[in-house]
């Protein structure tokens, strides 16, 4: 190995890993749950709102038939770029135990 090729060394060309691949999988299983629920919520918001039906006006059975995944991937789309926060509100996993004992 010649003198130059050692000084050509840029550590500027490795990147780190992404912060998907360092968490541990559960904790990355509850982040796809969180992202799931809130695009849930976004779908069901925006069917409510008549998108979904805006979709199928004059368009027919066809427009009828794929709006649905139209309006979700919207949702999924709205869920990753701006969740709403109540995800972060929901508790995943098993209960705690209750301290409080109840007199019989």
């Amino acid at each position: 190995m010649t003198p130059s090729a050692v000084n050509s060394f840029d550590a500027g060309t490795f990147r780190a890993a992404a912060p998907e691949v360092l968490k541990p999988p559960e904790e990355k299983q509850t982040a796809d749950i969180k992202i799931r629920f809130e695009q849930m919520l976004w779908a069901e918001m925006l069917s409510h709102a008549g998108l979904e039906k805006a979709f199928t006006q004059g368009g027919g059975e066809a427009a009828s038939a794929f709006s649905r995944y139209v309006v979700e991937s919207i949702a999924k789309d709205l869920a990753e770029k701006h969740p709403m926060g109540l995800a972060e509100k929901v508790e995943l996993g098993p209960e705690a135990p209750s301290t409080q004992e109840t007199s019989a």
